[in-house]
C-alpha cells in the first residue's frame, strides 16, 4: 500500500503511476485509499468521485479512512478528482455559511495546506479574483423542518427587486434550470411581494441540495451585477447647467450640427436629433455606480458626507473651476462614433478637481460601493455633448439593434477649438440616473458644497 502525503504545494498526482490520493474535507490532509491492483474499471473517474462522495457523507471532519478506488493506472484524472473536492468545499463552506455553524477549526499550518491547495487549471487572474472581496454578501438563513414524517430542508435567500428577473429568467428559464440542476424548489414571491423585501425560498428534500441552489443564486446575483445586464443606476456628478450662458453654448452646437446634417446628410452620417445630452442635464461624470437597492443609497449617501472634509481640506478654502474648450471623441475612427464630448482644459484647477475625484473614488472603493472592473479604469474628465446608446427611433423607442454610431469628421472639423467658457463649480453631486428633477436635472440623492467666490 502507498501513502500520499501531502506537501505545501500541490504535487502532481498524475506523476504518480500506482498511487491514488482522496482528502480529508474537514482538514484538507490526504487520507489512506485502498489500491486495488486487479481494478479494470470502465468508469475510473466516477469510481474516485463515488469515493470522494462516501467521505462528503460521512461528513466526519478528522477522520482517516481507506476508500477502495482504482489506481492512476486504470486511467484515473486526479486534476478532475482535485477539482471535485475544491467543488465540495465550496458547498460545504456555503452550508456553513447558510446554517451559521463554523467550519472545522484549522491549524496554522493546516491553514496554509488549505490556501496551497487549488484548482490546478486555475488560471493566475481566476486566483486573483477569487481573492478579491465580493461587492456584497447576500444574507440568508436555513431551516430544517418534518412534513408527514419527511425531513425537508429549507433556505431563504434576500433578493432585491432590482435583480430578481435575473434569478426568473425570460419564460422562468434561469429558475427552471436551477431547479433542473440542484433537485430543488425556488418559491419567487409576487412583484407586490418582492418589493416588500420578502425573500426567495429554497426547499429540497436534502441540505446538499438546498445548498447547491442557493450558491447558484447567489453566483448568478453577482455575475449580474459585474455585466453590463444590470445598467449604472447612480453617478457622482458636477452639475454644468446651472451656468445659463454655457447652456445656451450647448443648445447653439446642437442646431448648429443638425442643421448642417439636414443640408448634408451624408458628411453627418448617424446624426440624429435623438443623441443629444439634454442641455439641462450638461455634466461632468466623476465616478459610476450600481445602487440596486435603498441600503446601498443610504452608504453612498453617507460615504459622500463622510468625504467632504478631505474635499475642502483639499480646496482649502478656495473656490473651484473648469475650463472647457473644443470637442474631442471617444473612439479613434472619426467615421463611427458613439461619444462626442467637450474636453476639460488641462490646468491647474483641473488638477485640484482630479485630486478631489481620486479622494471620492478612493472612500468609495473603501466603502465597497464601486465595481472591480471600475476600479481599474482611469478618470477621463469630460462633458459628454452625444451618446448613440439615447438613440431613439421615430416614435421615441430605443433602438435594439444596436449601437449605431455617427459620423463625426465635420463636427470636430468646426468645433475642434471651440470655446465654451469657464464654468463656477458649486456643488458634487450624487445624481440618480433616468429620474430628473423639477429643474430637468437629475435627480440629487445627495450633494457636497463647493466654496464659491467671495463677494468684492
Amino acid at each position: 500500500m502507498l501513502v500520499g502525503l501531502l506537501c505545501r504545494s500541490v504535487p502532481p498526482f498524475y506523476k504518480y503511476p500506482r498511487s491514488s490520493y482522496v482528502f480529508d474535507l474537514g482538514l484538507w490532509r490526504p487520507i489512506r485509499v485502498g489500491h486495488q491492483t486487479g481494478s479494470r474499471s470502465s468508469a475510473p473517474q466516477r469510481s474516485v468521485r463515488t469515493a470522494l462522495s462516501a467521505e462528503v457523507q460521512r461528513g466526519q471532519s478528522g477522520s482517516v479512512e481507506t476508500i477502495g478506488c482504482s489506481s492512476a493506472r486504470t486511467g484515473v484524472d486526479f486534476k478532475a478528482a482535485l477539482a471535485f473536492v475544491c467543488e465540495t468545499r465550496q458547498r460545504r463552506r456555503a452550508r456553513c455559511e447558510l446554517s451559521g455553524m463554523p467550519m472545522a477549526d484549522l491549524t496554522n499550518s493546516q491553514d496554509q495546506v488549505s490556501q496551497d491547495i487549488q484548482d490546478p487549471e486555475l488560471s493566475q487572474g481566476d486566483r486573483a479574483a477569487e481573492r478579491t472581496p465580493a461587492v456584497t454578501k447576500w444574507r440568508c438563513c436555513s431551516t430544517t423542518a418534518v412534513v408527514d414524517g419527511t425531513e425537508m430542508h429549507s433556505a431563504s435567500v434576500q433578493v432585491d427587486e432590482a435583480l430578481m428577473g435575473f434569478i426568473i429568467g425570460k419564460g422562468a428559464s434561469t429558475k427552471k434550470q436551477i431547479e433542473a440542476d440542484t433537485g430543488a424548489e425556488l418559491c419567487i414571491p409576487r412583484r407586490d411581494e418582492a418589493r416588500s423585501h420578502n425573500p426567495v425560498v429554497v426547499r429540497g428534500p436534502s441540505q446538499e441540495a438546498v445548498d447547491a441552489a442557493v450558491l447558484q443564486i447567489k453566483q448568478i446575483l453577482e455575475e449580474t451585477i459585474q455585466s453590463p445586464r444590470l445598467q449604472y443606476s447612480h453617478f457622482i456628478s458636477i452639475p454644468l447647467a446651472s451656468n445659463l450662458t454655457l447652456v445656451e453654448r450647448v443648445k447653439s452646437f446642437r442646431e448648429s450640427v443638425l442643421t448642417s446634417a439636414d443640408a448634408s446628410s451624408d458628411a453627418y452620417r448617424g446624426v440624429d436629433e435623438s443623441i443629444f445630452v439634454k442641455p439641462a442635464t450638461f455634466h461632468l461624470t466623476l465616478l459610476m455606480l450600481k445602487l440596486w437597492n435603498e441600503e446601498r443609497v443610504c452608504m453612498a449617501q453617507d460615504c459622500l458626507q463622510r468625504v467632504m472634509p478631505d474635499i475642502h481640506k483639499a480646496l482649502k478654502g478656495h473656490p473651484l473651476a473648469v475650463k472647457l474648450a473644443g470637442v474631442e471623441c471617444m473612439q479613434s475612427n472619426l467615421q463611427k462614433v458613439h461619444v462626442l464630448y467637450a474636453r476639460v482644459e488641462a490646468d491647474e484647477q483641473a488638477s485640484c478637481l482630479l485630486q478631489i475625484c481620486n479622494v471620492l473614488t478612493g472612500a468609495f472603493v473603501e466603502s465597497g460601493l464601486v465595481l472591480q472592473k471600475d476600479q481599474e479604469h482611469s478618470l477621463k474628465l469630460h462633458a459628454t455633448l452625444m451618446n448613440t446608446t439615447q438613440r431613439r427611433n421615430r416614435g421615441g423607442r430605443q433602438t435594439f439593434r444596436g449601437r449605431i454610431p455617427f459620423d463625426a469628421r465635420e463636427i470636430v472639423a468646426s468645433f475642434g477649438a471651440h470655446d465654451w467658457g469657464q464654468h463656477q463649480i458649486s456643488e458634487v453631486q450624487l445624481s440618480q440616473r433616468f429620474v430628473y428633477g423639477e429643474n430637468g436635472y437629475y435627480h440629487c440623492c445627495g450633494s457636497i458644497p463647493i466654496p464659491s467666490l467671495s463677494p468684492v
